[in-house]
């Protein structure tokens, strides 16, 4: 070996290598809670399936009507034991130019089919609808999804 080759040995020996820089440790970001209060739309479906009246929801201005970020509106016709007529209430209301759709339930009495509108963007559309229902001399609950 000559003395440029040992020179260049020496020389990349007693060069420390560059350590990789470490990497910080990534943690996962708490997720927000839901800062949207939602109504307990449960409740108020049992009260109409056992015939009571839901609780009354309190005054809200012209404002708070919008509805909040992704709040949805349907409105509910009825909730039927018997298939055909949920099926006869179906027809009258998409004759009425409204589209349907139906969501049966297991409830204690057994399998009902509720009969619903929507869904709808803002409480103004559902509104709407509700009243083209009441037209039909058929009931019209709205409910927020």
């Amino acid at each position: 070996m000559n003395t440029a080759q040992a020179a260049i040995k020496t020389e990349a020996a007693s060069k420390p290598e560059p350590k990789p820089e470490p990497k910080p440790e990534r943690k996962p970001e708490p997720k927000p809670e839901p800062t949207t209060a939602r109504t307990d739309d449960g409740a108020k479906a049992r009260a109409l399936l056992e015939g009571r009246s839901p609780e009354a929801p309190p005054a809200t201005s012209a404002a708070t009507t919008v509805a909040a970020a992704g709040e949805r509106f349907i409105v509910q016709v009825g909730a039927f034991a018997d298939p055909d007529k949920a099926r006869e209430t179906r027809l009258k209301v998409e004759k009425a130019g409204l589209k349907t759709y139906t969501h049966v339930a297991e409830t204690k009495d057994g399998p009902r089919t509720r009969v619903r509108v929507g869904p709808f963007a803002s409480r103004a559309e559902a509104d709407k609808a509700a009243d083209r229902i009441k037209a039909l001399d058929l009931p019209a609950n709205i409910l927020s999804l």
